[in-house]
Order: structure tokens, then sequence, then C-alpha cells
């Protein structure tokens, strides 16, 4: 992902919602949103080049987690995939399930949301590897510094803020982060360019609406997928 937002227990009928585009070349392989036929539990989008995720939930366990890249930092090959970061956080086992601060250096820069048991956390590698908690509220990353302002990030934060004051169904949010005319969240290119606007909503009976609509080269519509399950 390259701008995310999250509200963390402070809408009335939605206490997870997480919300945010995933920018990336439109040549990379990816599968769509689905449950993983792997026996994770793990619901998500694929990336099937690495073949880990970017926004993703555990069905079982309701675990929620997305990530972005941090701009400016040349990717090392050698290091480990952020996507597998992602699935081991979603799983709760694996080598990166609970990471310590000094394990993030492993990994090319990166800002994460981990939510899951009532909890939230901002994992990130930039300036300095750092994990702390999140106090309820709306949150948003996207692919600065978490010390740096970020006007695109604010854009998506304020949207989000704006819908849970209102106490508005989340879903009008997908048609923001699809606004043409808005290149601070929307980008449609034809090489590079958001590929993938998605929605995460956990209700308070534990229903999870999950929705993702995709994108070609210049923006083209190019699908929607939306999952109604239970935590559980």
């Amino acid at each position: 992902m390259c701008v995310v937002a999250l509200a963390h227990r402070v809408h009335p009928d939605w206490p997870l919602i997480l919300v945010g585009n995933r920018d990336e070349f439109h040549g990379r392989p990816a599968a769509p949103l689905h449950l993983w036929d792997d026996g994770s539990g793990i619901v998500a989008g694929r990336d099937l080049q690495a073949g880990g995720t970017w926004l993703g939930v555990h069905a079982p366990s309701g675990r929620a987690v997305v990530v972005t890249n941090v701009r400016g930092a040349m990717p090392d090959p050698a290091k480990e995939s952020r996507g597998a970061l992602v699935s081991d956080l979603l799983r709760g086992q694996g080598r990166f399930s609970d990471p310590a601060a000094e394990d993030l250096r492993r990994f090319n820069a990166f800002n994460l949301f981990a939510v899951g048991g009532g909890e939230a956390r901002l994992l990130t590698s930039r300036p300095v590897p750092l994990i702390m908690p999140l106090a309820p509220g709306v949150h948003a990353l996207a692919n600065e510094p978490v010390d740096e302002p970020c006007p695109r990030a604010e854009r998506l934060r304020n949207a989000l803020a704006a819908a849970v004051e209102a106490g508005a169904d989340p879903a009008t949010l997908l048609d923001t982060l699809a606004e043409e005319d808005d290149p601070a969240l929307f980008l449609g290119g034809d090489v590079y360019g958001t590929r993938a606007s998605t929605l995460v909503a956990v209700a308070t009976d534990g229903t999870v609406r999950m929705t993702e609509r995709r994108y070609e080269a210049g923006g083209r519509s190019n699908g929607t997928t939306a999952l109604d399950f239970r935590i559980g």
C-alpha cells in the first residue's frame, strides 16, 4: 500500500476501519482478494512475485495488517520480503510474527499498521526501527518516514475522520480513494499507478466487510471483489 488510514475504536458501529490505495507497477503480477487456500485463514490479495501481501485480515482471529514502502530508500533484493512480514503478523506464526524493533532492519524501508486483540501498533524502519502502540483514533501512513509531514496521508486521514464523525457507512471511502482528479490519492499512470483500493471494516458483532476495487494501466477499472465474513 502507498497510502492508508486506520480508524481504531472510534466509529460507533465499526471499531476497526482500514482503507487505502496500493500503488505498484502494473506489470507486477498479483492475485485478487480471496481466502488463501493454504489453510492460513488469511483473506487478502497476493503478490505473485514475492508470495506475500500488502494488506490482509486473519479470519480466525480478526487480526489486520497493512504495509507501505518508504520513498527514496533503494531496495536491497537480499533483504527479507515485507509481504512475508505482513503474512507472519496476520497468522501469528513464523519468524516475524512477534518482531523486536531490531528485526525491522532486516526489511527494506517500510511503515506498517498491525491491529489485533483490541490493540493497534505502528511498526516502522524509518527514520529508526520502532514499534509503538497506537491510541484509539484516526491514523494514516504513506510513503514518507513517519517523522516527516505527508499531505497524501493527511488527505486520507481527514476523509476517514470526517466519515467517523458523521457515523457514515465506511464504503463511501472507496469513492474517495478513486477520485481521479485528486492525484494526492489516486495515481492513474500507465506504467506505475494505483492498482487497488481496499476497505476493511469490522463491526461490533465481529462481522467483517472487505472490498477490493482493482485498476489497470491508465486508472481503468479492472474488477471488484467484496467479501463478508465473521471473525472466528
